[in-house]
């Protein structure tokens, strides 16, 4: 609760000191949903990032823990970047989704993929998310990544250190 409260202030401080001030620079913000992939930090399997976290438990049970929707930390990244090299006026909001993920699409390919993982989720799923995303999309130009791209970059980190081995990166923007 505390951490969305916090949220909630930071933004309409944010729209405020824009509005009284009227900076000379641009102001833009960005609200990303939940924020999934490889993470640079995560160093066991004891210290996995919150979403992350919540993913990968998601996996081993009946029903998911998470929305279903999410985007990728790479498209967060590309997101700030698109945002400084493009003309953008300030005030201008962006909220960050892929496109929404059913979990049925999500569980078949954890299984198809990752056969001996132990993927226990079981459709059907009840709820789901839409996330309007145009202000990205339009004036960023963002070109989501797959949904397989950032489940594999996840499930892959953590079978990896879980067998205590460097994890692969997965290199392909899909």
């Amino acid at each position: 609760m505390r951490y969305s409260v916090s949220k909630i202030l930071a933004h309409q401080a944010t729209r405020d000191f824009v509005r009284d001030t009227k900076p000379p620079y641009v102001v833009m913000s960005f609200h990303p949903v939940f924020v999934l992939g490889y993470s640079l930090i995560q160093q066991s399997a004891d210290d996995m990032d919150d979403i992350n976290e919540f993913f990968w438990q998601s996996i081993f049970q009946e029903k998911p823990s998470l929305f279903n929707s999410w985007v990728d930390v790479r498209d967060v990244a590309d997101a700030h970047i698109r945002g400084i090299e493009r003309e953008v006026k300030t005030g201008t909001e962006f909220v960050l989704a892929a496109p929404t993920v059913r979990w049925e699409e999500a569980a078949d390919f954890i299984n198809e993929t990752y056969p001996d993982l132990g993927c226990k989720l079981k459709p059907p799923f009840e709820g789901w998310w839409d996330v309007e995303t145009t202000a990205a999309n339009t004036i960023l130009g963002i070109e989501w990544r797959s949904k397989e791209a950032t489940i594999k970059e996840v499930i892959d980190q953590q079978i990896a250190i879980r067998k205590n081995q460097t994890p692969h990166r997965v290199a392909s923007s899909t």
